[in-house]
């Protein structure tokens, strides 16, 4: 089996993973307030991969110093610091406002309309000096019709504010692939993998404690989704896609990952007997047409 190959299943497993997230993240709205949810899973799943990154660091050296000169360490942990805080940053502005959304937004309508970071990965990634092909500016304006089929019944003031905070969290979740992309190698994925949730977890903490009024008894009550939210989609959902992204460029992981709006469809049909309207399905139709044609060669 090639390396992109196993970067391929990597990346199909993330999006399966994440589709049932959307399952969890519902359920743990009803329990906690969104933005607490999203930080205390954050900061669970950096715990559970820290033995992991332990053995991993062992292994390959990267922080060794019987491995590594003083100007090599200097370097690498500016640069893992960086990254943590710029992946960490663009990962809370995802999934915060995804968890935002999901207050009034469907799993799967949350799905599709999230999956728009696919088109969105592209004009992000002009930013490293990438060409933005034509192509790819259709695929955007396709994809905001559909967007529009979805959420704008009667003009502007039809889409919710979960629609908004969902489409904004679409932009928040490709920066944050393109930020990996710029950062990640073959050795430090489950570095940044740990850092970025970090990062996310305590910013996303701060913000909680001035938005919400959280409390331990709330995180006890919502402790088994919480779990479920940790180690699943979480820590072995970005943890993949990491990994994945290591045998795969960037526009074919973001391919693969836009399953997962087919997966959290699928999963909210089968546990919260979710069904979207003709029309919201005509939008999601769209959506997902815009995102497969902008990655096709």
């Amino acid at each position: 089996m090639t390396d992109r190959t196993k970067g391929n299943i990597a990346l199909l497993m993330t999006a399966m993973l994440w589709g049932t997230g959307f399952i969890a993240q519902k359920l743990g709205n009803e329990v906690m307030p969104p933005m607490t949810f999203n930080a205390v899973r954050q900061l669970m799943a950096a715990v559970v991969l820290c033995p992991v990154l332990a053995v991993n660091l062992r292994k390959n050296h990267y922080l060794s110093r019987d491995y590594n000169s003083v100007s090599q360490l200097d370097y690498k942990k500016r640069k893992m610091l960086l990254a943590g805080l710029v992946c960490g940053f663009f990962l809370m502005v995802g999934t915060a406002t995804q968890q935002m959304g999901l207050v009034t937004v469907s799993a799967g309508k949350s799905g599709f309309i999230s999956s728009v970071y696919i088109v969105f990965v592209p004009l992000f990634s002009t930013v490293l000096g990438v060409r933005v092909r034509p192509k790819s500016i259709v695929c955007i304006a396709l994809a905001m019709v559909g967007f529009a089929i979805m959420s704008l019944k009667g003009g502007l003031g039809g889409a919710t504010a979960g629609d908004w905070l969902t489409l904004a969290s679409a932009a928040g979740f490709a920066a944050q692939i393109v930020s990996v992309n710029y950062f990640v190698d073959k050795d430090n994925d489950i570095l940044i993998s740990v850092l970025q949730m970090l990062s996310c977890g305590i910013m996303g903490l701060i913000i909680s404690l001035f938005m919400e009024d959280p409390t331990l008894a709330q995180v006890w009550q919502c402790m088994p989704i919480l779990l479920y939210s940790t180690f699943i989609p979480t820590a072995m959902g970005y943890t993949l896609q990491i990994v994945g992204q290591k045998y795969t460029d960037s526009s074919t992981a973001a391919l693969i990952m836009s399953l997962e709006a087919v997966f959290a469809a699928v999963f909210g049909a089968l546990f919260l007997s979710e069904m979207m309207s003709l029309r919201e399905l005509a939008g999601s139709a769209i959506i997902f047409a815009a995102t497969i044609i902008g990655q096709k060669e």
